[in-house]
């Protein structure tokens, strides 16, 4: 099973609402979350949860449209969230291929977490629109890989 942590492309600028759920994508946004179409095409999957925030949702929306799935939102996945309950999610989904899409200070946490629990992690990161690869044989997560946008572009 893989899990495909997605960061939200870029949106506008942060409100002074410290919450702010509804800043949507900006342009720059809109092509990236376009572009992960092309990324995922080798990457199938079988499911796509979101954090509720509508910048994390508008990154996803190209991918959910192209592979005929819904997206879930949880809040589990926003940005002031649990690790617990991240990682509660993805062992909740055992056996699926998932996307997840969240937030730049959630999915650093959830990669440290695995790191401290001794799976390998290749590269560093979390800019927006990047992915982080994590695969699992079973319940065991076996390797975390960073990838930037750069690396991800077609």
């Amino acid at each position: 099973m893989t899990i495909y942590l997605i960061r939200h492309a870029h949106a506008g600028g942060r409100t002074s609402d410290r919450n702010d759920k509804w800043r949507p994508l900006s342009e720059k946004g809109h092509k990236r979350a376009s572009a992960l179409v092309e990324v995922f095409a080798e990457w199938p999957v079988d499911a796509i949860y979101s954090s509720p925030a509508t910048r994390c949702v508008q990154t996803v929306e190209p991918l959910a449209t192209a592979a005929d799935l819904s997206i879930t939102e949880t809040d589990a996945l926003w940005e002031d969230s649990y690790v617990d309950l991240v990682l509660d999610l993805i062992n909740d989904s055992a056996g699926q291929t998932i996307a997840i899409c969240s937030h730049g200070n959630l999915i650093p946490e959830v990669i440290e977490r695995l790191a401290q629990q001794g799976v390998p992690i290749s590269g560093r990161g979390c800019e927006k629109g990047s992915v982080w690869v994590v695969h699992r044989d079973g319940s065991d997560f076996v390797s975390a890989q960073y990838l930037s946008k750069k690396e991800t572009l077609l």
